[in-house]
């Protein structure tokens, strides 16, 4: 599985922008413009996608993006480590 989630960058009330994840809704966190948003996404999403790993959840297949939102993939490491979790727990 590759392990791109659908983002949201929605603008917040100080003008910043907002990043959520509809698939891995703890992942949430934000930036002051677009290309700290995503990075500070990356970060949030592997972050609550080592949370699932240790509270023993399934890890949630992506869907695909709808218009406007960004892909955002977790490192490669990080993939590696989701897809033997994921065997292991089948």
């Amino acid at each position: 599985m590759i392990y791109a989630y659908p983002c949201e960058l929605a603008p917040d009330e100080d003008g910043s922008l907002i990043a959520l994840f509809p698939d891995v809704p703890e992942a949430i966190t934000g930036g002051k413009d677009r290309t700290e948003a995503l990075t500070m996404a990356e970060d949030a999403l592997v972050t609550a996608l080592a949370g699932y790993v240790h509270a023993q959840w399934e890890i949630p297949t992506p869907s695909q993006p709808a218009t406007g939102q960004e892909l955002v993939a977790v490192p490669t490491v990080v993939a590696a480590h989701l897809a033997l979790y994921s065997t292991m727990r089948a």
